[in-house]
């Protein structure tokens, strides 16, 4: 190996071992725009406060709750997983829901309740599907079934 090759191997290897510790991008932030940022994400949570704390078919699961807390988790979850600049310091799903022993009809009754949410707080259906399609998986650390 010549002495060009070997510089050639050495400021590849250099190149990739500064480009290995570059931070990670920030998380699109589009979806949060596009809903409207924090007022819509507001506008939501509490839309779907008002309807999953009188839907008797959940409300029990949230009777040991205080509204302004659970407004401020939820709320912070949503701006964060469409990459708004909120943090969620909350417990995972599977923490925040163990021994909850929530059933898979529950979680599909809150869902719907999401759905009306975000219809009340006027996001479009496409935008609904996108973030629909962010929650949806986490309904198996949600579930007990």
């Amino acid at each position: 190996m010549n002495n060009q090759t070997t510089f050639q191997w050495l400021t590849a290897a250099l190149l990739l071992c500064l480009l290995a510790f570059q931070p990670l991008p920030a998380a699109d932030n589009q979806l949060y725009h596009e809903l409207g940022g924090q007022p819509t994400v507001d506008r939501i949570t509490h839309e779907l406060l008002d309807r999953i704390l009188v839907n008797e078919k959940i409300a029990f699961l949230f009777e040991d709750t205080n509204r302004e807390e659970l407004h401020e988790k939820i709320a912070n979850q949503i701006c964060m997983e469409t990459g708004g600049p909120c943090d969620y310091e909350g417990l995972d799903m599977i923490e925040a829901h163990s021994g909850m022993d929530i059933k898979y009809s529950e979680f599909d009754v809150f869902v719907s309740d999401f759905i009306a949410a975000m219809e009340a707080a006027q996001v479009p259906y496409r935008l609904q599907n996108r973030v629909l399609a962010i929650f949806a998986p986490m309904r198996e650390d949600i579930t007990y079934e």
